[in-house]
C-alpha cells in the first residue's frame, strides 16, 4: 500500500508513483493541499482516490489508473483525475468534449436531437416552396383539368430520384407488405447505426465504450503524449468516400422535397414524395455523422479511418442488398407490386388525358376561333400533280434502259462486254 506517511509531507508539490505494486481500496491525499502533479498510474490501486485542492491546466498533473479494461470489476474512482490509464498502459484525457460543453451528457442524446433538427429543418423547407409554389400559381388547384401534370411521369421521376434497385421505392407505393419490409429495413439500418453510436461515446469510465486510449504517460517522462497517427490524408480519402457514397443521395432527396413542395399534386402525393426526401436525406446524413464520430473515438491511423467509413457505408447500403435478395427470392412479387402500381399511375393518366381532352373539346365550341385558322390545309392537287411528273421520270428512264439493252442483244458477243 502506499505508506501513510507520505500524507504527513505538507509542502509536497510532486508525487510520482508510477509503475509500483501498490495495492488498496482507498487513496486519501486530501491533506497534501501544494501538490502541482501526481502521477499514480501503473499500479493496482482501485475503490476512490479523495478529492486533491489542485489547480489542473494540464492533461498530465494527475495521472491514475482509472480507465477500462481494468485489473478489477470496476476501475479505480478519480473525479479529479485529468488522465486515466488502463491495464495495458494506455491513456486517455478526461477533460470535456465539445459536445458535453454544448450541454449534452452523450452521444446518444444528441443523435435524437441532430435527426429531429433534420426533419424539422426540411420540413419548413417543403412548407416554404409550397407557399411559394401556392403564392405564384394562386389558381391552381391540386386536381386541376388541363393543368394536372403527368401522374406516370412524376412516378418515373420520383422513382428514378428514390432508386428503383432499393427497398425505399416502397414509400412511393400503396403495398402493405412493401411497407412491412420498408419499415423493417429502416429498423435494420437504425438498430446498426446506433450500435456505432454507442461505441463511439467519449467515456474513459464505461467498459461498453469502444474508445481507443491514444495517449501514453512512460516512466521515464512527467509529461504524457499523444501517440494517435490519425492525419490529413486520412481525412481527405474519408471525404471523397463520404462524397462518392452519399452526396449524390443527398442531393436527390432534396429534389424530391422540392417536387413534394408542387400545389399541382395530391396531398397524398406531396407526403409520398417528402418521405422519399426525408428517407434519402436522413440515412445519408446519419451515416455521415457516425463515421464522424466512431472515427474520431477509434481511429489511430489514416488506414482505420478509410475501413471504418467503409463499414459503415455498407450498413447505409442494406436497402439496395434487401431489395437485390428479394429480386433472388421472388422476383415475381416484386414485379407484380411494381406493375401494379404503375398500372394505376397509367389508370390515373388516362382519366386525366379524358378530362384534358373533354375540356378542349368544350373549349373549342365554345371558342370563335375556327379550327381552319389555326390548322393549315393541304393542297392536295399539288400533290398528286407532283406525283404524277414523277412517274413520267421514271417511264422514260425505263424505256431508256430497254433500248440499250435491245442494242446490245443485236451485238456479237465479244464485243457485248465492252459494251
Amino acid at each position: 500500500e502506499i505508506p501513510s506517511e507520505i500524507g504527513l509531507l505538507s509542502n509536497l508539490t510532486k508525487l510520482f508513483l508510477r509503475y509500483n505494486n501498490f495495492v488498496g481500496g482507498k487513496t486519501d491525499l486530501g491533506k497534501l493541499q501544494n501538490l502541482e502533479v501526481v502521477h499514480l498510474h501503473g499500479n493496482r490501486l482501485s475503490g476512490t482516490i479523495s478529492s486533491l485542492g489542485m489547480s489542473l491546466s494540464d492533461s498530465s498533473y494527475f495521472v491514475s489508473d482509472c480507465g477500462y479494461p481494468s485489473d478489477f470489476d470496476k476501475s479505480l474512482d478519480c473525479d479529479n483525475c485529468t488522465m486515466c490509464c488502463n491495464a495495458q498502459g494506455d491513456c486517455y484525457p478526461t477533460e470535456k468534449t465539445p459536445l458535453k460543453n454544448a450541454g449534452f451528457e452523450n452521444y446518444m442524446q444528441f443523435t435524437f436531437v441532430f435527426l429531429a433538427f433534420l426533419i424539422a429543418i426540411f420540413g419548413v423547407l417543403a412548407l416554404a416552396l409550397y407557399a411559394r409554389d401556392k403564392y405564384q400559381h394562386p389558381n391552381l388547384q391540386g386536381s386541376s383539368i388541363g393543368q394536372t401534370v403527368n401522374t406516370e411521369s412524376d412516378t418515373k421521376y420520383a422513382l428514378k430520384k428514390v432508386g428503383k434497385n432499393s427497398v425505399y421505392q416502397v414509400c412511393l407505393r400503396e403495398s402493405w407488405s412493401g411497407w412491412v419490409i420498408l419499415l423493417f429495413t429502416l429498423a435494420a439500418q437504425l438498430m446498426l447505426l446506433f450500435v456505432f453510436v454507442g461505441s463511439a461515446e467519449i467515456d474513459w469510465t464505461k467498459e461498453t465504450s469502444a474508445l481507443v486510449y491514444t495517449w501514453k504517460c512512460p516512466r521515464d517522462q512527467d509529461e504524457c503524449e499523444n501517440k494517435n497517427d490519425r492525419g490529413p490524408l486520412g481525412w481527405f480519402g474519408f471525404g471523397i468516400l463520404m462524397i462518392a457514397f452519399l452526396l449524390k443521395d443527398i442531393i436527390k432527396g432534396i429534389q424530391l422535397i422540392v417536387l413534394s413542395a408542387k400545389k399541382r399534386h395530391r396531398r397524398q402525393t406531396r407526403v409520398k414524395y417528402f418521405l422519399g426526401g426525408m428517407l434519402l436525406i436522413t440515412m445519408s446524413a446519419f451515416a455521415l455523422y457516425v463515421s464522424i464520430i466512431y472515427n474520431v473515438a477509434t481511429a489511430t491511423d489514416d488506414k482505420e479511418v478509410i475501413e471504418n467509413a467503409v463499414i459503415i457505408l455498407f450498413v447505409n447500403d442494406i436497402d439496395e442488398q434487401l431489395h437485390d435478395l428479394l429480386m433472388a427470392v421472388s422476383q415475381n412479387w416484386v414485379d407484380r407490386m411494381t406493375l401494379q402500381e404503375e398500372e394505376q399511375g397509367e389508370s390515373a393518366n388516362e382519366i386525366d388525358s379524358q378530362e384534358r381532352d373533354d375540356e378542349e373539346d368544350v373549349v373549342e365550341r365554345d371558342s370563335p376561333v375556327q379550327t381552319s385558322q389555326t390548322l393549315p390545309k393541304v393542297d392536295q392537287s399539288e400533290v398528286i400533280r407532283k406525283l404524277e411528273n414523277r412517274v413520267e421520270d421514271l417511264e422514260k428512264y425505263v424505256g431508256q434502259l430497254t433500248l440499250q439493252w435491245n442494242k446490245s442483244l443485236t451485238m456479237p458477243y465479244a464485243q457485248r462486254g465492252s459494251f
